[in-house]
């Protein structure tokens, strides 16, 4: 009863605030949630698309041949299950020489680059959720705004609290910090209710945002005037977490398993069916299994713990030595077998089920120089030549709009993407800096720019989650696509269709965070235009009385509905990245931090000339 009456509650409100305020408001101030300033694509119609990018190469100049070794061969030792930082690490870089950082970043002038206004805008929209999550959800993992209400949906931690402090910290948002950190400090790590836990966003969300957090704080480029104790406690917290997840490690091969129990400290299998011989295997997700490594990487070097390092090497090697060889070098499968390390499909691409495996090649690469990471460059360099030469597709009668295709079970390639591809751009920009590669350049803006493409044509301005294309050939992959008159009139106005089912948007950052790397890379305007785009459709479409949620149909007026959820990744990602866009690019520069796959910053080792 109690929620039937909250629920009567909130809709006559809505009807009051209907009833007395125009459309839109002669001053936004009267209508508090109402977004400012006002984004209306249903008036205006959609962007026109603006392209020069230079066309991609085909091929890298002065690119080794990648050389396989057997898989596995990183030793296991026994993990030691404390909850205690063991002090500082034998092998850690912190007292060595450390190489100099390399500038990846356009050549900003000192005072330039930012956007004060801009800035201040995507502070104002965290604040607007935060506050709606503080009132009706704190504690809990995620607001549901439609009902002002929270869920436990991650175990009952509270997930937005620990994925969103590290944007808090760099927004300097201090009275937030504050609240978070007396909050984090109190979480049991070591139990759930609500398990078997799921142990690949909960490393990235959670462990990250407590990594991130400490390094942020202890790094002296953000206020840190908070107990000592409470900051402290991140550190201390993320090793009581790493404890659990490393559980899953324990299987006959390293590869990590999709799930831990937290209370039988046992790996809890995944399983994929292979259709054409009915034969299922004990699997684990390439994406899951491969992005360990730089958060625990760092997390090693933090705490002198170096069994977390040698814990995602281990499934590491695996990936980066595949058996069977996939279709195109480097791009490998979405599936391996957790009992004998092979590869079990043949879906490469940069798409969901492999993206964060090929992100943190380069990205751990750039955190440290090793041997180890040197094999990560290589392979990644294997997949960005992949993509250059037979996944790099542009659609029928669109020759310059840039798709990167996936590949289906059998490595057929697929004339569709979806919208978590869309860090590829991004990705290939910062391996063009960092490795002095500018034939690289071209690929990551075409990619950027092809992702961009289905935001500004839709009628909210936000993207969907997953389209496609017909080829040179004007053919589609599915044959019903061939006949479907309605996509085949898209895809002649636009240069893609979006597949019935597919029209979402969730808060999902990715295209966004290319738009970030390519303003921050290139110094190019545009590129900030278009983030600023995309957060005016989002406050315009996403935004309600109880902070932000998703909708259901990016080409209906206004999304044509609500669903009931914010994700935490929201203020991890899609404001952090629209914030750092306009913010002084000095603000996390890109010489000295590396972001993990949910946009969660790790100083790079390497020498600022500061100190």
């Amino acid at each position: 009863m109690a929620t039937t009456l909250s629920i009567v509650s909130l809709l006559t409100s809505l009807v009051v605030a209907e009833t007395t305020a125009t459309y839109p408001p002669a001053s936004y101030s009267s209508v508090q949630w109402w977004p400012s300033p006002a984004f209306v694509t249903e008036t205006s119609g959609p962007i026109v698309p603006d392209y020069y990018t230079p066309s991609i190469t085909k091929t890298l100049t002065s690119l080794a041949p990648y050389t396989y070794t057997s898989s596995g061969t990183s030793a296991l030792t026994a993990f030691s299950n404390s909850t205690s930082p063991s002090g500082p690490s034998s092998t850690s870089t912190a007292n060595a020489t450390l190489p100099k950082c390399k500038q990846i970043q356009f050549d900003f002038p000192a005072g330039s680059g930012g956007n004060a206004e801009r800035a201040d805008a995507v502070k104002e929209a965290y604040l607007w959720g935060w506050n709606a999550y503080t009132k009706y959800a704190f504690g809990k993992d995620e607001l549901q705004p439609l009902n002002a209400s929270g869920v436990n949906n991650w175990y009952g931690w509270g997930v937005t609290i620990v994925d969103a402090i590290d944007t808090a910290i760099i927004m300097n948002l201090t009275d937030v910090v504050a609240q978070q950190l007396e909050f984090i400090q109190t979480i049991d790590f070591t139990t759930t209710e609500y398990g078997p836990v799921e142990i690949f966003d909960v490393s990235i969300r959670y462990l990250g945002g407590l990594i991130s957090a400490y390094d942020l704080l202890k790094s002296g480029q953000f206020y840190n005037g908070y107990p000592q104790d409470q900051v402290e406690a991140l550190l201390s917290q993320a090793v009581s977490l790493a404890d659990k997840i490393a559980f899953g490690f324990n299987t006959p091969t390293g590869l990590s398993s999709a799930n831990v129990n937290f209370t039988s400290n046992e790996p809890v299998f995944g399983t994929y069916t292979i259709a054409a011989t009915n034969v299922t295997y004990n699997s684990t997700n390439t994406a899951s299994t491969g992005t360990y490594i730089l958060d625990w990487f760092r997390l090693a070097d933090l705490t002198g713990n170096e069994t977390y390092r040698q814990l995602s090497e281990r499934a590491e090697s695996y990936l980066v030595n595949p058996s069977p060889a996939p279709i195109f070098p480097g791009l490998i499968g979405t599936q391996f077998d957790i009992d004998t390390g092979l590869m079990l499909t043949f879906d490469g691409g940069f798409q969901a089920g492999v993206d964060s495996f090929l992100e943190y090649l380069i990205k751990t690469y750039q955190y440290q120089v090793t041997s180890t990471t040197m094999q990560y460059k290589d392979f990644w360099l294997q997949a960005a030549q992949s993509a250059m030469s037979y996944i790099a597709l542009q659609p029928y009668a669109f020759p310059n709009l840039t798709f990167l295709s996936t590949l289906d079970v059998n490595g057929t390639i697929a004339l569709g993407t979806d919208d978590f591809a869309c860090f590829a751009g991004g990705n290939f920009l910062l391996g063009a800096k960092l490795l002095d590669m500018p034939d690289l350049i071209p690929l990551g803006l075409a990619v950027t720019d092809g992702c961009h493409q289905t935001y500004n044509t839709t009628l909210t301005g936000l993207g969907p989650i997953q389209w496609g294309w017909y080829n040179g050939s004007n053919q589609a992959y599915d044959p019903q696509d061939d006949v479907d008159a309605a996509e085949r009139k898209w895809a002649m106005k636009y240069g893609y269709f979006i597949p019935e089912g597919d029209e979402n948007w969730a808060s999902r950052p990715e295209p966004t965070e290319s738009l970030y790397y390519g303003y921050r890379i290139t110094g190019e305007q545009r590129w900030a235009e278009y983030a600023w785009q995309n957060f005016l459709a989002i406050n315009e479409t996403a935004r309600n009385v109880n902070g932000f949620a998703t909708i259901n149909n990016v080409n209906m007026p206004f999304g044509g509905s609500m669903l009931n959820g914010l994700d935490s990744f929201f203020f991890a990602e899609v404001l952090k990245y629209l914030y750092l866009t306009f913010t002084d690019p000095s603000v996390i520069d890109l010489a000295e931090w590396v972001l993990n796959t949910e946009a969660h910053p790790f100083p790079v080792l390497c020498d600022n000339g500061s100190s």
